[in-house]
């Protein structure tokens, strides 16, 4: 029987999220992905991003309707909330900060079925992380003059 990344009766989240000059992957471990019902990782435009903010309390920040996903109220959140702001995404985990990044989408996307395509499209998404202030610095680096083919940041929490 798998462990679902359960230590001592406490889930490990422990996501790495990387920043890259043109997109953000958001890495889970397999518990996570079971608990929010993704088989793959969230990989997100970067130019799409029109805020990054740290947060003490992420669960302010949760807007609408779990669907699907995993939520024991302020202890986990993992998984998709649909609202009518869009569709946000939560890797939350009590006791720690979180970075709240909302994005720009096209009118079109309001709900992308069927297609998978190269970004997910959500209109928020909410990371816990003892990194968020180093993950904000790396959002904010400017890479126009570089190569643009490397990593810029990695965390794992």
């Amino acid at each position: 029987m798998p462990d679902f990344g359960l230590r001592g009766g406490r889930l490990e989240c422990m996501a790495r999220v990387e920043v890259y000059p043109e997109r953000v992957v958001v890495r889970m471990t397999a518990s996570e992905k079971t608990l929010s019902f993704r088989r793959r990782d969230l990989v997100l435009e970067r130019e799409a991003i029109t805020s990054a903010v740290i947060t003490d309390d992420p669960w302010v920040w949760l807007r609408g309707v779990r669907s699907p996903g995993t939520h024991l109220p302020g202890k986990l959140a993992l998984g998709t909330w649909r609202a009518l702001g869009g569709r946000d995404f939560a890797v939350v985990r009590s006791g720690r900060p979180a970075v709240v990044l909302d994005f720009d989408l096209p009118h079109d996307s309001s709900e992308d079925r069927g297609w998978v395509g190269e970004f997910d499209r959500f209109a928020r998404v909410i990371i816990s992380t003892t990194h968020a202030a180093e993950l904000i610095q790396a959002l904010r680096i400017d890479l126009d003059g570089g190569s643009g083919t490397g990593r810029v940041f990695s965390a794992e929490d």
